[in-house]
């Protein structure tokens, strides 16, 4: 799950319009009505879901309240905003949260969970106990975990498993064309932003450094200071020193 840096209020932002006009936006510590605040997060953090990844058309993005309405979270506040796809949104539905949990724009999520080639997603065994606790309860949260042939299987309208699993193949044919010299940097970018699943292309193209860096800097909102350039870019703690420094 890709790690995010959300603006604070005061924060500058720029987003483009229906109109195809670049707008000039400042961060609002409340928007009365929460819908007004998409713009500018998908300026700040993409038109991507904050939780599977997946690119979404405008219409089909939800903001998201961290803490759900229902149970007492802010309406308006913008600490309380990510994005969502409709599928995140009604998993994650209003149950109640709290701190014991990973978060993308608060922990480095890239270390929390592990993608493979099957379109899998399971909590990493390499990290801290407290860790894998709050990892797993995201996990449970959004279900994304969610896969045929299982005991927990997703709903009809729930394809983000084939998404995964889609993204990898997709992902990996272009690693192979890539070190082909058949490609370029921009063509690999440029494709990876119009499906999503970061984390997909971030773990394929591991020990690939220059698509590595494209992939944090392209990206928009990527927490960079949650990876080491100067160590193929691979995770780093975001929180070092505490109980959980994930």
């Amino acid at each position: 799950m890709r790690p995010i840096e959300k603006k604070t209020p005061g924060d500058k932002i720029y987003y483009t319009d229906s109109n195809n006009q670049l707008v000039e936006h400042i961060i609002q510590e409340h928007y009365p009505n929460y819908g007004n605040a998409k713009f500018p997060l998908t300026g700040n953090i993409g038109q991507y879901c904050s939780y599977c990844e997946g690119f979404e058309k405008l219409p089909s993005l939800d903001v998201e309240h961290i803490a759900a309405k229902s149970k007492g979270g802010s309406h308006t506040a913008w600490e309380n905003f990510l994005l969502c796809c409709k599928v995140c949104n009604s998993n994650k539905g209003t149950k109640v949260v709290n701190t014991d949990f990973h978060w993308p724009h608060l922990n480095n999520t890239f270390c929390s969970f592990v993608y493979d080639e099957t379109g899998r997603i399971r909590v990493n065994d390499n990290i801290p106990e407290i860790s894998k606790k709050r990892a797993q309860n995201l996990l449970d949260l959004t279900q994304l975990q969610r896969y045929p042939g299982t005991g927990n299987p997703p709903s009809p309208k729930d394809f983000r498993w084939r998404y995964r699993y889609e993204a990898w193949n997709k992902a990996s044919r272009y690693r192979k064309l890539f070190i082909e010299g058949s490609i370029t940097e921009d063509d690999v970018i440029s494709y990876a932003k119009d499906i999503g699943q970061w984390s997909i292309w971030f773990t394929v193209f591991k020990g690939i450094d220059c698509i590595r860096k494209r992939l944090i800097s392209d990206f928009p909102g990527t927490c960079a200071s949650c990876f080491d350039k100067n160590n193929h870019y691979e995770p780093v703690e975001r929180n070092p020193g505490c109980e959980d420094p994930i």
